[in-house]
């Protein structure tokens, strides 16, 4: 696939950030062309040690020391971006204030990733991932009595997604107003990114809004005869009947037409469909032959395969998001691909009040990942019409996974097979800036609707079209679904822990991480547009996302994988000395990530004269001991004798991740949350700025439902970033 110019060379980056999220961020703009200076702190940076990638992610920037070149405000004196914050370690300090950097240096955009939205109750704490986790109520989102740590770095990848898309929109918004912003977001509000569709309320609540998938699923993963695990899905026109007929079931209940889509009134075990049924049958086959008749029925499945085991595959190959360094290390590089369509430069608004207010957006998109990216751009002020076919999207009859995906949208459902309604669909698209679809390759070109089409009648159009695995390639027809590719490229596997079975993410984290990656290459081409007046073709599909949620995997020259290791056998963390444990009375999660603070650790919990390993080496024998220790204590006791030997802990429950949850829906119920936003706006907003921090709050954290219903503010998902802009 083409992974053409993007329009970031000659764009200036300072990289002053720490840890996982800015250096994803500083990865993607180098990428794209940026030059990325490094300034690292005095002592150097400790996160060479935590992630195996850590290294790759820096390759291509020129790396400094503070102490050493030119001084950082002579640095900041040309440069368009800066990143800050990030991850914290112990002994390393932020180092810099976000707004006294922007307010010194009048075109710069500051991108500041923080722990926790400035105004929490958390703010200023250490935050790593299995921290945040923790606070945010995110790892009780898999089972009801139990915790479990989200395999993939969920706040992370979060703040590195929703902060490239407020710098490309700070950029784009500075082509109008010639003027540069602070960008925030943080950690915690990254590990809100991920449970849209399980996290929210309607106002008017009926049956189907309050149906939530339920906890503790039971994924379609099955073991074969040759003891390969396979993952199918139902839910498309005909697949139930359809894998029934291949598997030899005899259900005289079962039509050839029916899709098996779940039922909110089936129980947990066989929401997804009749796991006994399907167990029984799948046994029988070879894992191969039963996925090659799967495929030749249209329907989707792929087998479970540890990370770095598709990549050789042959569409991975062709979409060429796996990359070979001249030393022979693999990686995985940039998740979008696309090709630019040339058209002559147009004047720009001047001072929109918000980055995409005089942006107009076509959206065809169906179930998740295609409507996501949408309603991402309606957050930052766009106009968006979703069009829908005359029997609307699949995905409506499940209520809070199509209201997460289209809120802030206008609708309209037009017969596209028909000339009249052809017509409709290409005066939508002319009168547009940016058109998106997440068909199959070839449906948009029968329709009329793919990026040739429409750039022959408008060459500056954004054409976002995120087919499954590629817009080309091999298996670029194939039916994907977000549990084939958790399923294919390793996530299932880290999921499942040591000595485990796979397990599937209920959050379906690749859908939404294709839908933020598709927001962000289409602010990145409209950014490109308004320099050069180049309209683009761009795809971000779920195989690309799902791989770039692996990006800490590298494969070493001598074929080894390192990095993206799976989780523990109790799901709860990878070391001992960072993850969640179980308490008297609650679970906490504990964050010792250096070896004075893992030994401060031990001698809290009175095993400093028994456990002599050194932390690098702690095994599962000292997981075992610390945790039999901590069980033994509750938490009122831990949390302070924890705390006060600075080995940052968090304490759990069911009750805290509701009070957790309910903290980020900022109506009048919660005066000090709304108080909270309305001071981060204003602290944001550039000086003299007409806009209204009270109607930005507002604004930025409601969504409405496509029939009209009011349904309640989300959460505080992109707060920082939209409300940051919107000056």
């Amino acid at each position: 696939m083409t992974k053409s110019d993007t329009g970031l060379s000659g764009l200036k980056v300072i990289d002053l950030g720490l840890g996982m999220a800015p250096a994803l961020v500083a990865k993607f703009l180098r990428e794209g062309g940026a030059d990325i200076t490094r300034l690292e702190p005095p002592a150097g940076d400790p996160f060479y040690e935590v992630y195996p990638a850590y290294e790759v992610w820096r390759r291509g920037s020129t790396i400094l020391r503070e102490s050493e070149g030119p001084s950082l405000d002579t640095l900041l004196a040309t440069a368009d971006v800066c990143l800050v914050g990030g991850e914290d370690y112990p002994g390393v300090a932020r180092r810099q204030n976000a707004a006294a950097l922007q307010s010194r240096h009048a075109r710069l955009i500051v991108l500041d990733i923080e722990g926790y939205p400035t105004g929490s109750s958390h703010s200023g704490r250490p935050a790593t991932d299995v921290l945040v986790q923790a606070r945010s109520g995110l790892s009780f989102e898999h089972y009801s009595r139990r915790p479990l740590l989200m395999s993939f770095e969920p706040s992370n990848y979060g703040a590195a997604l929703h902060g490239l898309s407020g710098l490309f929109a700070a950029l784009l918004q500075r082509e109008s107003s010639g003027r540069g912003q602070v960008v925030a977001t943080s950690l915690f509000e990254g590990a809100l990114s991920w449970p849209l569709s399980l996290w929210c309320e309607a106002e008017k609540p009926t049956p189907a809004s309050n149906f939530v998938m339920p906890k503790d699923p039971w994924p379609l993963i099955f073991k074969c005869a040759d003891g390969v695990w396979i993952q199918v899905v139902l839910g498309s026109a005909g697949s139930k009947g359809r894998l029934y007929r291949i598997l030899k079931v005899d259900d005289p209940t079962v039509d050839i037409n029916d899709s098996g889509m779940p039922k909110p009134t089936a129980d947990g075990k066989n929401f997804f469909g009749d796991i006994d049924v399907l167990a029984k049958h799948i046994a029988n086959f070879q894992s191969a032959e039963l996925i090659e008749a799967i495929w030749a029925a249209g329907l989707p499945a792929e087998p479970v395969l540890a990370p770095g085991g598709c990549w050789d595959d042959p569409q991975v190959e062709h979409n060429g998001i796996v990359v070979r360094e001249p030393d022979g290390l693999r990686h995985i590089g940039h998740p979008v691909y696309g090709d630019a369509s040339p058209a002559p430069r147009r004047d720009v608004r001047r001072d929109p009040p918000a980055p995409l207010s005089s942006v107009k957006v076509i959206d065809f998109g169906t179930y998740v990942a295609g409507p996501y990216s949408s309603a991402l751009l309606s957050d930052l002020g766009a106009d968006v019409v979703k069009v829908d076919s005359m029997t609307g999207d699949p995905n409506r009859s499940i209520f809070r996974s199509h209201t997460s995906v289209n809120r802030g949208k206008r609708a309209i459902s037009i017969d596209l097979k028909l000339p009249e309604g052809l017509q409709i669909a290409q005066q939508l698209c002319v009168g547009a800036d940016v058109v998106t679809n997440n068909f199959r390759p070839g449906v948009s070109a029968r329709l009329g609707i793919d990026a040739k089409t429409l750039h022959a009648l408008k060459p500056d159009l954004i054409v976002l079209e995120s087919a499954a695995y590629g817009s080309t390639g091999p298996r670029a027809e194939g039916a994907g679904f977000d549990m084939c590719f958790q399923a294919w490229c390793g996530h299932d596997w880290r999921a499942g822990g040591v000595g485990n079975p796979p397990l599937w993410n209920r959050t379906t984290m690749v859908d939404f991480a294709a839908g933020l990656i598709g927001e962000v290459a289409v602010l990145q081409r409209l950014y490109q547009r308004a320099r050069s007046g180049a309209g683009a073709a761009v795809g971000a599909g779920l195989l690309n996302a799902s791989l770039f949620l692996l990006s800490e995997l590298v494969q070493r020259s001598d074929g080894q994988f390192v990095g993206a290791a799976s989780l523990n056998h109790e799901r709860t963390g990878y070391h001992p000395a960072e993850q969640l444990y179980e308490a008297a009375d609650g679970w906490l999660a504990v964050a010792a990530r250096d070896a004075a603070m893992a030994r401060r650790l031990l001698d809290v919990l009175n095993l400093g004269q028994r456990i002599a390993a050194p932390r690098d080496i702690w095994d599962v024998d000292v997981e075992r001991r610390i945790a039999d220790e901590i069980r033994k204590r509750p938490l009122a006791a831990l949390v302070p004798a924890l705390e006060a030997a600075m080995a940052d802990c968090s304490p759990q429950g069911l009750s805290t991740a509701v009070q957790c949850y309910l903290c980020t829906i900022p109506d009048g119920a919660h005066p000090a949350i709304q108080t909270m936003l309305l001071a981060q706006i204003r602290a944001a907003l550039v000086p003299g700025s007409s806009i209204d921090p009270q109607t930005i709050a507002q604004q930025s954290v409601c969504f409405r439902c496509l029939d009209g219903n009011q349904a309640a503010p989300q959460t505080l998902l992109l707060c920082n970033i939209v409300t940051a802009l919107g000056g």
